[in-house]
């Protein structure tokens, strides 16, 4: 065996263990006073854009909170990671087949929603961080058509509603602001795309039995 053969056969097994997140098809980088303009372009483009999926929490940070995620972004507290919004399209690829998925066409989105939410509301002018308004805010490094004032919007193409659900899990089960009971509720609804008591999965059809992860931190 080559060492290139042996790398790659070690790479599989460790794979097999770690169970890495798959990357997104798509990423892009978009200031926040276009955010509305491409989410809007994106769900006329591919079929649909559902911000609150059945597998999401809803919009669950108060106003406080928004405005809190606000001003940390504004102190530069919030890292690149907490400016990651990551949607699904199962019809992202030109070569799409309805009859190989169980999704809906369309944008889903997976992580994000609160934070989405937050800078909606700021920018419609309902949350003040610091008590300022948007026109306090103007002519200064402070306003949010500042450029550094962004969101990084990663697109993934799962075809497979199981496979979503697992990736909603594998991001979340770990992090305290998602109760229990919620994860609980995605397994379940993970659960239920049981065919004949498989799941499809990436890696061809996967037992039931596969765990959560329950290591990695919560981005919502």
């Amino acid at each position: 065996m080559s060492d290139q053969d042996g790398r790659a056969s070690r790479t599989a097994r460790l794979a097999a263990i770690i169970k890495p997140l798959r990357t997104a098809t798509y990423e892009v980088d978009c200031q926040w006073q276009h955010l509305a303009g491409l989410l809007e372009r994106l769900g006329k483009d591919y079929g649909g854009l559902d911000l609150c999926p059945d597998f999401q929490r809803g919009h669950v940070w108060t106003q406080d909170q928004q405005c809190h995620f606000i001003e940390n972004v504004l102190r530069g507290i919030v890292s690149t990671s907490g400016l990651l919004v990551q949607f699904n399209c199962a019809n992202w690829k030109l070569d799409y087949d309805e009859t190989k998925s169980d999704l809906p066409p369309g944008l889903q989105c997976i992580d994000g929603l609160q934070r989405l939410t937050a800078v909606s509301e700021f920018l419609a002018g309902r949350v003040r961080p610091f008590g300022l308004g948007l026109d306090d805010l103007e002519n200064s490094s402070f306003s949010p058509i500042n450029l550094s004032y962004r969101f990084r919007i990663a697109v993934h193409d799962y075809a497979w509603r199981a496979d979503l659900l697992q990736h909603y899990l594998d991001l979340n089960a770990g992090g305290t602001p998602h109760p229990v009971s919620e994860i609980e509720r995605v397994r379940a609804l993970l659960k239920n795309c049981q065919r004949d008591g498989l799941i499809e999965g990436d890696a061809g059809r996967l037992t039931l039995s596969r765990k959560v992860a329950s290591s990695t931190p919560s981005l919502s």
